[in-house]
């Protein structure tokens, strides 16, 4: 399962058993007494030629093997041809209260063309579906089918606009073969106002404009982890934005599959001012480290240091293998383990000391200093005994005060004299 879920897993984990026994009809009847032990349920849809009883039957045999080790979960197996059906399985879900995760998947892969064809008692059923989703209130993680959605974006009966249950969901997934349409992201959009949101993951969706998928990477504000698939120039550029905005929580992001170098410096470079993403995944990409390196500590100046990306604490790949250790350079892992430290102005202070009195550093900024304060710079220096005798020299060397006489003692000499 995937780790987002975790805590989820978690109460899955430590529910009851399900009968190995229990015939669906019987499960069924079950979620409508909110008498169950079921954690996740797995609603498996069929366009199959087979008897639809049969293969409810197979659907829930194959669960059971499937589950063998866990035995919490359930799965529904559904064609489209029981209109009553569909309206029993969303009452069911909308009164049950022990399910905390819902997959509706298919359970073939589909052609196109198949997908297109889809009529509206189809989309009665789905609708039928979605309004239990809606009722309910302890679902926490939920991973919707998009081919079913109507492409004019709307059900008869549908908003998923339930206060209720947007401040439960905490877990998003969404799948599609056919890409969604701008109709269609409106449900996302709605989606994604939801209050305790944590993750949302698109991986597995395609998009049929470049502004689709911006329009719903822009809309991340509330969500601290965000999963997608790829990311072009457009896409690149919502989520620059999405990084600096000052709304958003986002602290993980992932991309699973390469970018050209352009896009990623364009993420790079919003990253600049922001302060919540911690973890960056991405795949075997060619990266530049000084890129990442400026990012995280642009020593050609004090301000510089300062306005740098004190909260990056990761920056991992998916599929590479090439070790950590022979890839990033000590200065930026010194950088990465840096800021782990919840303290930032002590990450700002600590970078100035450790990378900013390096070769031939800019002396500007200590050339009017109070000499008073030439103690506390020079303990401030860190290295070897020979870069920071260097650098003591060269501050030093930068303040005039320090190699010419007093007026007054100067007098005082000429008088003896």
């Amino acid at each position: 399962m995937s780790s987002d879920g975790s805590d989820v897993d978690s109460d899955i984990d430590d529910a009851s058993s399900i009968d190995d026994e229990m015939s669906q009809d019987e499960l069924m009847e079950r979620l409508e007494r909110n008498d169950s032990p079921v954690k996740q349920l797995d609603i498996d849809l069929n366009f199959d030629d087979v008897d639809y009883y049969d293969y409810v039957q197979i659907t829930f045999r194959d669960a059971q093997r499937k589950y063998a080790n866990w035995d919490k979960v359930a799965v529904l197996g559904y064609d489209f041809s029981d209109l009553a059906e569909w309206e029993r399985l969303g009452r069911a879900i909308g009164r049950c209260s022990s399910i905390r995760k819902v997959e509706m998947t298919k359970k073939v892969k589909w052609g196109i063309n198949q997908i297109d064809d889809l009529n509206q008692e189809v989309y009665q059923c789905i609708d039928s579906l979605y309004r239990g989703l809606e009722s309910n209130t302890s679902i926490k993680c939920l991973k919707l089918d998009m081919d079913f959605f109507p492409s004019s974006g709307v059900f008869p009966t549908l908003n998923l606009n339930d206060a209720q249950f947007k401040e439960k969901l905490k877990h998003l997934t969404l799948t599609s073969e056919v890409p969604i349409r701008m109709n269609q992201s409106s449900m996302i959009l709605r989606l994604l106002q939801s209050t305790s949101l944590v993750s949302f993951d698109v991986r597995n969706c395609r998009f049929s404009t470049e502004a689709v998928y911006s329009r719903i990477i822009s809309a991340c504000t509330r969500v601290q982890r965000l999963n997608i698939k790829y990311m072009n120039r457009t896409c690149a550029t919502a989520l620059a934005t999405l990084f600096g905005d000052q709304r958003s929580i986002l602290s993980q992001f992932s991309v699973y599959k390469n970018m050209s170098a352009k896009n990623l410096y364009i993420i790079v470079d919003g990253l600049a001012s922001n302060s919540t993403l911690k973890k960056l995944l991405m795949s075997n990409n060619d990266l530049e480290t000084s890129k990442f390196e400026r990012l995280l500590c642009n020593t050609s100046s004090i301000e510089g240091i300062h306005n740098s990306n004190h909260t990056l604490e990761e920056l991992e790949f998916t599929d590479w293998n090439r070790g950590f250790d022979h890839f990033w350079s000590p200065f930026l892992k010194d950088c990465f383990r840096l800021n782990k430290e919840t303290n930032k102005r002590k990450v700002i202070r600590t970078k100035i000391a450790r990378f900013y009195f390096r070769g031939d550093f800019d002396v500007s900024p200590f050339v009017n200093m109070n000499v008073k304060l030439l103690p506390k710079v020079m303990a401030m220096i860190e290295g070897d005994d020979i870069s920071r005798r260097d650098a003591i020299y060269r501050l030093l060397k930068s303040i005039p005060d320090l190699c010419t006489f007093h007026s007054g003692l100067s007098s005082k000499r000429k008088n003896n004299n």
